[in-house]
């Protein structure tokens, strides 16, 4: 099936034309602020007039909330449903709804897919899902932990045994690692822990958001006058690198004022690398053991100081970088040295393979489609 694949970011949309793995035409386009300006310019795209035009179209929404656990074709009702998870990714959700609102309501009537991120944390046993707050929290508010970047993972499972030449290994860490980051560790294949939880806020040190920090900040700073809007808009926009940096959230710009010494950039580099071997470090007990991990995401692809750091940090649990490899090699790669007891990859992120493989499953019907009414889990 030839899937159109439509990956949005905060600025931008990026769509890819695929035929199984084969890339038949990809357009990274603008986000427009309106349902039917982004119909338009999704309108304009080549793909519609290639010699293979889509049949279906994959969506990536950030967030499923307890309602959808599972990929699901698009329908009135799965919009207003999503409309109700407003409030747990007010910065991904929006944009979510309005460019599925502006493909299934387009000249070419393809079915549409949505494939939530949160779906592939479903494996997570109840002590990584449930936090230690108040049963009524959990049962009534849906306070527990969801996860985030699951089409990444999903990807690196599928594609890791193919440079490995074998098995997928049983004990790995994953590290989506870009302007949004995190990890997850993954038993067998399973997420059994991520980093990322209610919210895509926790975790890693992003590009303008904080990562792990203590929860009692927030009442103290509205005891002190400052509004949940206000809170919102400085945790999502204003802090994480942005923050520590002085105000850059662009890692390549901070690698560019640590070369010339600069102290807040070398506080924000150092505050994301640790943020990242501290998690690496703290799941090899969990699951027994680490037998490789893997980085992806703008910084884990394209940052060769910070895989470096990372694995220096990793040291003690017999991680060796292959300088080499690490510093000048391209495309996906092993980047640990051949006496490494892990072994570390630098892997370019496909999340459209993971789309493109899940809208074919849910309009194959190869498995029973959980929406049958609306696309919503009772």
């Amino acid at each position: 099936m030839r899937v159109l694949s439509v990956n949005p970011g905060s600025s931008s949309l990026k769509t890819t034309l695929l035929d199984g793995d084969e890339i038949l035409a990809d357009h990274e386009i603008p986000l427009e602020d309106s349902v039917t300006g982004m119909r338009k310019v999704l309108s304009a795209l080549s793909m519609w007039s290639h010699k293979s035009p889509p049949q279906a179209i994959g969506v990536r929404v950030v967030h499923g909330g307890r309602a959808f656990q599972d990929s699901v074709r698009v329908d009135p009702t799965v919009l207003s449903v999503l409309e109700k998870l407003l409030p747990l990714a007010p910065l991904h959700i929006p944009i979510a709804i309005r460019v599925l609102s502006a493909l299934t309501g387009m000249e070419q009537s393809l079915p549409v897919v949505a494939v939530f991120d949160t779906q592939f944390h479903r494996t997570l046993p109840e002590t990584a899902r449930r936090y230690a707050l108040p049963d009524e929290w959990e049962k009534n508010e849906g306070v527990e932990k969801y996860g985030f970047h699951g089409l990444s993972y999903d990807d690196v499972v599928h594609r890791l045994p193919g440079f490995l030449g074998g098995a997928l290994p049983e004990r790995l860490v994953a590290v989506h690692w870009g302007n949004g980051a995190s990890a997850c560790a993954l038993l067998r294949g399973r997420s059994v822990e991520t980093s990322m939880g209610f919210t895509p806020l926790d975790g890693l040190v992003m590009g303008t958001r904080p990562g792990s920090i203590d929860p009692g900040i927030f009442p103290a700073l509205l005891r002190r006058g400052y509004s949940p809007e206000a809170l919102e808009e400085a945790l999502n926009h204003r802090s994480g690198l942005f923050a520590l940096s002085g105000g850059v959230s662009d890692f390549r710009e901070i690698e560019k004022r640590l070369e010339q010494k600069d102290a807040r950039a070398v506080l924000a580099f150092e505050k994301a690398v640790l943020s990242v071997a501290m998690t690496v470090g703290a799941y090899a007990p969990l699951l027994g053991g680490l037998e490789a991990l893997v980085l992806t995401g703008g910084i884990g692809e394209h940052s060769w100081r910070a895989r470096e750091a990372v694995m220096e940090r990793l040291a003690f649990l017999g991680v060796r970088s292959d300088p080499e490899s690490n510093r000048s090699g391209t495309g996906d790669r092993r980047v640990s040295g051949e006496g490494s007891r892990v072994s570390v990859w630098a892997l370019h992120a496909r999340e459209d393979r993971t789309i493109a493989r899940e809208t074919e499953r849910i309009l194959g019907g190869t498995e029973k489609e959980i929406h049958k009414s609306g696309g919503v889990n009772a």
